[in-house]
């Protein structure tokens, strides 16, 4: 027995130990240090790792002395641990979310951090042995040691430093300005709303909205996925003049934001936001007087930091897939009631005027709940390949999901209109991004470019402007000009974007999207009704490596014309090539003054 707490309490230690060299990674790439809970987190979850994964060496420790033992405990979780911790960053920050071990470099990188592991393994080994001497009197001074340490850790989470004070309320543009209020729907597809063709039913109240302003009926986001996507809608640059493109990027603090810009000129600045992909560790929060970050309730108590820490990645994979199957939306998001009932509180306080506020609804991303809440629901995390005929249940969970975002955002415009504010702001309404039912053979979003991810609703209503449709094509960059100029104010030059209520578009105007998510690398260009989708070698969602659609006659994008027009694919991606090289010169150097 006791041979066996030598073990566990040497995988403990060594598990302890990965975890906060992990814990310490994640904070000094993030935009927020502040955030603690990250320690105890990782302490605890590794540690309880590591003692699992000692169980290994249960079949050599009969014969060893304990503290033989607890070395042996410690080797054996740091090895595993070490190893699947190095591949997973390796993987994330080095090679796009795909490292394949069968390829002579895979092989050597896999080789390399097994070999790495165990050299740090070995001094775990050699600490512990030189700790405990040999004596097993001192495991049990170990095993306190450990209960101590842990002890520490969290005391220090809830004993944290003080978070620097937030502005004074107050907004000194001229008195009379309108307000500007921002909605982003998360995975919203256009064609899911009653004003893009779906049924009347769909959407009721964002129908009538829509009737009261101007709908584009041919707008696009920049990406498929939510980060680079809504950096796009806040900054006005492509992802990759913003930089935020991969998982673990920030939004970099040199780009120069919307909120900023409105906040320089005099604007009160706030924000409701409940997309762990726009929390404040990535620094969406950059220009806001208020950034109210309502968190989901994280499986295990997990904080946003510890979210990305590889080891609750493995917990929630475990909990999701193996344990519990009934699943509520606040593990996951806060969902559209509770974030219209935040900012029905905070315009009961009356805000300063003018001001710019940004609502960000979780509804209807993934997972698609039965509504009313019952437990049930489709989650990729638990199910990340489904088969293609549960396609029409997601599609109707889905539908539910946007009939009742649509709900709780029309009582979002109720309180505007109780409170007086309606006739004196512009709203702009959109999407990130949009959500794949197997049209082309997968589901969620993120590892394409065609339509149904890219092709998302964009509503304008606002003081003395006229409704109507809109044909002409229009880009999520679009929105930051837009906006501005609507306001009163001259947009930076430098934003590549068009005010779209004043500015007759080009008559064939390049519409440019790009994505690098789960080791799927995709470029997308436009001109006309033609549309090219470039996608890396060997990618992982298998999509062809040149695409070309008519989408005039094959609005689905079921021909694929690369082989028959090889000449235009040639000229497509000539433009392509050069679009991306002038954004490149520019990357990341953000909007002036």
């Amino acid at each position: 027995m006791t041979r066996f707490f030598a073990l566990l309490l040497g995988g403990l230690w060594a598990g302890s130990l990965v975890g906060l060299a992990e814990a310490g990674l994640v904070l000094a790439t993030s935009a927020a240090p502040e955030e603690y809970g990250i320690w105890s987190f990782a302490f605890l979850s590794y540690g309880g790792l590591g003692a699992a994964l000692s169980l290994l060496g249960l079949p050599w420790i009969w014969r060893r002395m304990p503290a033989n033992a607890a070395a042996l405990g410690a080797q054996v979780a740091a090895v595993l641990l070490v190893f699947l911790v190095g591949r997973y960053y390796l993987a994330q920050r080095v090679f796009g979310e795909q490292l394949p071990l069968w390829t002579g470099v895979g092989l050597g990188i896999h080789a390399g951090l097994l070999v790495g592991a165990f050299l740090l393994a070995m001094c775990f080994a050699l600490l512990l042995r030189r700790l405990l001497r040999g004596r097993a009197s001192r495991l049990l001074v170990l095993a306190v040691a450990w209960v101590a340490c842990a002890a520490v850790v969290e005391f220090g989470v809830r004993v944290r430093a003080p978070l620097a004070a937030v502005p004074a309320r107050v907004a000194t543009a001229e008195p009379g300005r309108p307000n500007l209020v921002l909605v982003v729907a998360d995975t919203l597809r256009a064609d899911a709303l009653g004003i893009y063709g779906a049924p009347a039913e769909s959407s009721p109240r964002i129908d009538v909205f829509a009737r009261e302003g101007v709908v584009f009926r041919r707008a696009y986001a920049q990406s498929s996925w939510t980060r680079p996507s809504i950096a796009t809608i806040l900054t006005g640059l492509y992802p990759r003049e913003h930089g935020a493109v991969r998982k673990l990027d920030p939004l970099p603090e040199q780009v120069d934001t919307l909120a900023e810009f409105l906040q320089r000129r005099g604007y009160w600045t706030a924000a409701f936001v409940t997309n762990i992909n726009v929390a404040p560790i990535f620094n969406f929060d950059q220009g806001f007087g208020e950034y109210h970050y309502l968190a989901p309730s994280f499986y295990f108590g997990a904080s946003d930091s510890a979210t990305r820490l590889a080891s609750y990645k493995i917990l929630r994979l475990l909990r999701e897939r193996f344990w519990k199957h009934r699943i509520y939306f606040r593990h996951y998001y806060q969902d559209a009631e509770v974030v219209t009932a935040a900012v029905s509180r905070w315009l009961s306080a009356k805000p300063p005027q003018p001001f710019f506020l940004l609502v960000h609804y979780m509804d209807p991303h993934d997972p698609y709940f039965e509504i009313p809440y019952n437990g049930r629901g489709i989650a990729r995390v638990a199910n990340p390949r489904p088969h293609a005929d549960q396609a029409e249940e997601m599609r109707r969970l889905y539908a539910q999901d946007v009939r009742y975002f649509d709900e709780h955002f029309g009582a979002l415009l109720d309180q505007f209109r109780s409170h007086g504010l309606l006739d004196n702001t512009w709203f702009v309404f959109t999407a990130d991004h949009g959500e794949e039912f197997f049209e082309h053979g997968g589901w969620w979003h993120g590892t394409t470019l065609y339509e149904e991810q890219i092709h998302v609703p964009l509503i304008w209503r606002g003081p003395a402007l006229s409704p109507g449709f809109r044909s002409d094509l229009a880009l999520t960059i679009d929105i930051f000009p837009t906006a501005v100029r609507a306001l009163g104010y001259e947009p930076p030059r430098e934003l590549p974007g068009l005010n779209l209520l004043a500015e007759a578009p080009p008559a064939e105007r390049m519409v440019f999207a790009e994505e690098e998510l789960e080791g799927n690398q995709l470029a997308m260009v436009r001109l006309g009704a033609e549309k090219l989708i470039l996608a890396n070698p060997g990618n992982p969602r298998g999509l062809e490596e040149i695409e070309l659609y008519d989408l005039e006659k094959d609005p689905l994008e079921r021909r694929n014309l690369a082989r028959e027009r090889p000449e235009r694919v040639g000229e497509l991606r000539a433009a392509l090539e050069a679009f991306r090289v002038s954004l490149s010169r520019g990357a990341a150097g953000g909007p002036g003054q």
